[in-house]
């Protein structure tokens, strides 16, 4: 079973990248439901099948009201721009800081403990075992991954991923550090992660709503708003050959020039014809 919940873990982190890097706005949902539902997995000992199933059922509706939320915006969304090259390097130099520091923090835990036994996911990790050093190790690349897009998104939908990650991560470190499970602590962690998936889609409708995209924008300030503006009529556009059509200043056309007015040239001597 240790395996499995290893390749687990890489599975979420790879999800997350997806999520922070994928253009299509579908996809990257699809990733953070990966996320969600792989996350409340990778631990040890496994709570029991009634937490599972909520932990299961919390994830996926969050995900799906992210999913229908999506409905009618645009194909290409900005994603990020390291793309996925550069959001692949960042996960796994986190994860590889995670594995790390979870086999340093097992030996402490250690000798905390020689008094007496270790239980649940501290026995795990003092024992050397893989899953807590996996569990931390994703959380510490879903972090990374996050850091991103919520701090410098400018996208309804890569913030909303972005909080997401960070509650993933935030079971993951649980999972790794958790002296036990509980049941009714799995079922308000199935209930945080479908209202944070309805919070995020309340977002994400609105922004469409509101200005037909997912750019988010600060307060009274809207694109569609200043490109339709009209001119200003306190404030009108200086006049020029081509708007005005020839006219001058005070917006009359200059007369044209009389045929029998003699005509001078540059340095002011008469060209005019003479008798």
């Amino acid at each position: 079973m240790t395996p499995a919940l290893v390749l687990l873990a890489v599975l979420v982190t790879a999800g997350a990248v997806v999520a922070v890097s994928a253009r299509e706005p579908r996809l990257a949902v699809l990733g953070i439901i990966v996320v969600l539902t792989g996350a409340a997995y990778v631990v040890e000992p496994m709570p029991g099948v009634v937490a599972l199933a909520a932990r299961l059922v919390g994830s996926v509706l969050a995900g799906f009201l992210v999913w229908v939320s999506l409905r009618g915006a645009p194909p290409p969304t900005a994603g990020w721009r390291m793309g996925w090259p550069g959001a692949s390097a960042v996960a796994i130099v986190a994860f590889a800081i995670g594995w790390l520091a979870a086999g340093t923090m097992g030996t402490a835990l250690g000798t905390l403990a020689a008094d007496g036994p270790a239980v649940g996911a501290a026995a795990a990790l003092t024992g050397g075992s893989l899953v807590p050093r996996a569990a931390l190790g994703a959380a510490l690349a879903l972090s990374a991954l996050a850091a991103a897009p919520v701090l410098l998104g400018r996208d309804a939908l890569r913030l909303g991923l972005g909080l997401l990650l960070l509650l993933a991560a935030a079971g993951l470190l649980r999972n790794a550090f958790t002296a036990g499970t509980d049941g009714i602590v799995e079922l308000g962690l199935a209930v945080l992660t479908a209202v944070s998936g309805a919070g995020v889609a309340i977002l994400v409708s609105r922004s469409l709503e509101a200005f037909g995209d997912l750019a988010l924008r600060g307060p009274g300030r809207s694109d569609a708003a200043i490109r339709h503006r009209p001119t200003d009529d306190a404030h009108p556009l200086p006049p020029t050959p081509a708007r005005d059509g020839g006219r001058g200043r005070a917006g009359r056309r200059a007369p044209a020039p009389d045929p029998g007015a003699p005509s001078s040239g540059r340095d002011g001597s008469d060209w005019s014809p003479r008798p």
